[in-house]
């Protein structure tokens, strides 16, 4: 799910950049870009963990097993979206060199990576060498355009997102230790756990949820009149 999410969002992402690229606001759009895609990618994220006894169901019983690897994938995933959100730089400055070498690092860490880890511990080795790889990715190219090509990123906000959903997400798996054997309990907590992620992102940036809440009430009021 997180991979169709990514990656559907790279195909419609990239044309909407170099539309977007002449206008005066341009950096500003793309900042607002990473800043939507951060947290939809955060609640996709959570949402997929809190209610992954459910969605077990979904999968054959010997794919169970490697159930433990799926947050770490998923983070994976996230960092691989915030990647091609920052890659715009070198791709409307024409040095998609610098890209080609960032790849390469990212390559050369999951190589070796995946070298020292998979005899270690198995399924999990391949997990972890893809979040460091796609984590450096992001952070590399990131650091490059803020040089070359600044954009006002709201990286702070960006970070807050994510520390928040993983806070929530060690939060339900600490409580599946005393009361893991009740599914219906754990789907409560985990819905009690997940309003109060998306009230810390209420918090996090209060003008921009406003917005959302005021579009959302202005959209059903105009479907009411439709009605009536």
């Amino acid at each position: 799910l997180m991979t169709l999410f990514t990656q559907a969002f790279n195909y419609a992402a990239e044309p909407f950049f170099f539309r977007h690229a002449y206008r005066s606001d341009a950096r500003h759009i793309y900042g607002q870009v990473a800043h939507s895609f951060t947290i939809v990618g955060a609640l996709a994220f959570l949402g997929i963990l809190l209610y992954m006894d459910v969605i077990q169901f979904l999968l054959g019983k010997d794919l169970r097993e490697g159930l433990d690897i799926i947050p770490i994938l998923l983070l994976a995933y996230l960092f691989l979206g915030l990647f091609y959100n920052f890659s715009i730089w070198y791709k409307l400055q024409d040095r998609t060199i610098v890209g080609g070498l960032i790849g390469l690092g990212g390559m050369v860490i999951t190589l070796i990576l995946n070298a020292i880890l998979v005899p270690q511990i198995g399924i999990y080795g391949p997990a972890w060498a893809a979040l460091a790889c796609y984590g450096f990715m992001a952070w590399l190219t990131y650091q490059s355009g803020q040089i070359h090509y600044p954009i006002d990123y709201p990286i702070y906000k960006m970070a807050l997102y994510i520390a928040v959903v993983l806070g929530g997400y060690l939060l339900s798996d600490s409580g599946k230790l005393l009361y893991g054997d009740y599914l219906l309990l754990v789907l409560g907590v985990n819905t009690l756990i997940l309003a109060l992620c998306l009230l810390g992102f209420y918090y996090i940036d209060r003008e921009l949820f406003r917005k959302i809440l005021l579009a959302f009430r202005s959209g059903l009021r105009r479907l009411h009149r439709r009605r009536t």
